[in-house]
């Protein structure tokens, strides 16, 4: 086919900048159908975006004959469902981060997947970013030697309720707050630099009790490779704070994982700083990937595995002592 015809089941705030209009833009790849179960919010976000067939039944949006492929972009409590229900119409699946509520979820819907025969994609999207492709080269090509270690720091204040994503707070709904939503594209971003994981100790813990959700996190993670390092995640401090520093044997490189701040490179207490364009679709370059997948020019993976691997690391970091 020409192009794979996206359709959408929960239209909501992540579709509306972050990906949403990236599916009309990029080659290969068109929106056709959307789906939300508020009528009134779904008209409008048909007609602002342009999107001519639009339901309010999920099932009318699987079974059409104008979708090739479902995106599923609902909170995370529902991942798991629309998952298992897109496999058995045999359409290939983009879910939203994180996969779901929990590793049993995640591991159910790899295999149901993997029964149908169906790729399943999960849209931890700064791995299509060139800034963080351009990480992985550095370490890849040894620009600062050997990796020895890393160290990664978050800090962010207390957030404030959204009304649009009341869910994000409620535990049965999201997995856990901000370590769910944003924690996992840092996890995420780490297995992409360093691979496969050897071992993960956390801890985590409810320090404000403004929400019913853990708000720290501190963790460390050794990686196959012997590459280990920390991860201090504290979504309830009085500062704005995003550095991830990886250590070499010849130099150091440092970066920000959640915003688009320069990459430095630092070798004999010289550094060099890379800067990278702001997308106006921060998901665009991985939905690009994702599609040239499904047209058969790439070979990322299409099981859900690195998604199940990140949801593993997540809940390995989010105990209570």
């Amino acid at each position: 086919m020409n192009k794979i015809r996206f359709g959408i089941i929960g239209c909501g705030d992540v579709t509306e900048k972050k990906s949403g209009p990236a599916f009309k833009k990029i080659e290969g790849s068109d929106l056709t159908m959307v789906m939300r179960r508020d009528e009134e919010k779904l008209i409008d976000y048909a007609k602002r975006h342009k999107i001519d067939a639009y339901t309010t039944d999920y099932k009318t949006l699987l079974d059409s004959q104008l979708v090739d492929a479902i995106y599923i972009a609902t909170p995370p409590k529902w991942h798991h469902f629309y998952v298992l229900e897109a496999a058995k119409y045999k359409k290939p699946i983009y879910v939203e981060k994180p996969m779901a509520l929990s590793v049993a979820e995640c591991d159910e819907m790899v295999n149901v997947c993997r029964e149908y025969n169906v790729p399943i994609f999960v849209a931890y999207y700064r791995r299509g970013q060139e800034k963080f492709k351009h990480v992985k080269s550095l370490i890849e090509e040894k620009a600062i030697g050997e990796i020895r270690s890393f160290h990664y720091v978050y800090t962010s204040k207390l957030p404030e309720l959204n009304p649009d994503r009341n869910w994000m707070f409620n535990k049965e709904e999201s997995g856990g707050g901000l370590l769910y939503d944003m924690g996992s594209h840092m996890i995420d971003i780490l297995l992409f630099f360093f691979g496969e994981v050897k071992s993960v100790y956390g801890h985590s813990d409810n320090q404000s009790n403004k929400f019913r959700v853990h708000d720290v996190t501190t963790g460390m993670i050794v990686f196959e490779s012997g590459v280990g390092g920390s991860v201090q995640m504290t979504f309830n401090g009085n500062m704005e704070e995003d550095e991830l520093v990886i250590v070499g044997s010849t130099g150091s490189i440092r970066l920000s994982v959640m915003s688009n701040d320069p990459v430095s490179v630092i070798r004999d207490n010289i550094r060099k700083d890379t800067s990278f364009d702001d997308l106006e679709h921060v998901a665009q370059p991985f939905i690009q990937e994702v599609v040239d997948c499904l047209h058969g020019t790439n070979n990322m993976d299409s099981t859900g595995i690195s998604g199940l691997k990140t949801q593993k690391i997540i809940e390995a970091l989010d105990m209570e002592v």
